[in-house]
């Protein structure tokens, strides 16, 4: 390296004959800047431009308009003619350590990366993009699905087109891939957490190893405490407009679901004292579940209330068939110490 700067040094001092008003042309006697290179020339800082006496080096191939900078022991940065575009791409860029950016305008970055899709960037250690417009960021990430991203470690997109994954850093080294396009997954031992405010202190988690989202419910970030009434809920519930339906424009046999209208939600529970719960387009799961409990706890007292009277009736119940049982008795009594004609007989 310190070899070529030096030619390139002696080229600005003593190249007078391609020089005018302090600017240097390599091939041209008309350079247009202070140091001009002629169009369609390659132009190398190290020794070759292949694997042969590899080490670091600086490639412009101008034919292709593609540049290279870096290390390379390989003949990732070669090729065999000016049109050759195996390895080196039309456009491309690739710096590093082995980098190879061989699809047309793509990027290649880092160690032993590889841009193989047109419009593809590659960046970090051992990633790969061979899908067309696809990215693959971090530590072994592969984005082989045309318009795929992959990004963090040991992901695939898995050849589906238009997938998105995202990985955390997998101790276990295997790869966690897409297995739908134009599918969003993402890999996370230690959780999620979305918050939706700047204080982070209101939003949704999923802790890790769980497989539901938790609302962010702590007494301590709540204010403003009404109660509710409950028997109002249950009447309100009963008057809903339950049953099935589908999305519009889904399939009518495979998306079906259960369950009420946001307009009748919030028209029956989008007010209390102090304002407004939610909104007439979308239910809120949390708020629901919340309606679910108050009714839950309606039904409790109004079930423990029945349960109550029902003891009493049972109990009284208990004490008329006493009586009543104590009133037979003594007729029976009286009865069998008559004769059976008599018995007969009797009239009221």
């Amino acid at each position: 390296m310190k070899k070529s700067v030096l030619i390139v040094l002696f080229l600005f001092v003593f190249l007078g004959a391609n020089r005018s008003i302090g600017q240097v042309g390599i091939g041209t006697s008309s350079p247009k800047a202070f140091f001009n290179v002629a169009r369609s020339q390659t132009v190398l800082f190290g020794e070759d431009t292949s694997q042969v006496g590899s080490a670091n080096k600086l490639i412009w191939y101008a034919s292709q308009g593609a540049f290279r900078a870096g290390y390379v022991d390989n003949d990732a940065w070669s090729r065999s003619s000016a049109s050759d575009n195996t390895n080196i791409g039309r456009y491309s860029f690739g710096s590093g350590y082995n980098s190879r950016a061989s699809g047309s305008y793509s990027t290649a970055l880092g160690n032993n990366s590889y841009a193989g899709g047109n419009a593809s960037t590659a960046m970090g250690s051992q990633t790969n993009a061979s899908g067309g417009a696809s990215t693959a960021m971090g530590y072994k990430t592969r984005a082989s699905g045309a318009f795929s991203t992959a990004l963090g470690t040991y992901v695939s997109t898995n050849q589906q087109q238009g997938s998105f994954i995202l990985g955390d850093f997998n101790i276990n080294s295997t790869a966690t891939n897409n297995d739908a396009a134009n599918q969003m997954m993402m890999r996370f031992a230690g959780g999620y957490k979305l918050f939706t405010n700047f204080e982070a202190t209101l939003g949704v988690s999923l802790s890790s190893g769980g497989n539901a989202w938790q609302t962010l419910s702590d007494s301590t970030r709540k204010e403003n405490f009404r109660s509710v009434d409950g028997a109002g809920f249950l009447e309100k519930i009963a008057q809903l407009k339950l049953g099935s339906w589908n999305y519009k424009g889904q399939d009518a046999k495979q998306y079906r679901h259960y369950g009420p209208m946001a307009q009748d939600c919030f028209a029956a529970f989008g007010h209390d004292t102090l304002g407004n719960i939610g909104e007439d387009k979308s239910i809120n799961q949390a708020d629901f579940d919340g309606v679910n409990l108050i009714a839950i706890q309606a039904l409790i007292r109004k079930v423990e209330k029945l349960e109550a009277q029902n003891k009493i009736l049972r109990e009284e119940n208990a004490a008329l068939k006493s009586d009543t049982q104590a009133r037979l008795d003594k007729i029976e009594a009286a009865l069998q110490g008559q004769p059976i004609s008599q018995t007969l007989t009797l009239k009221p």
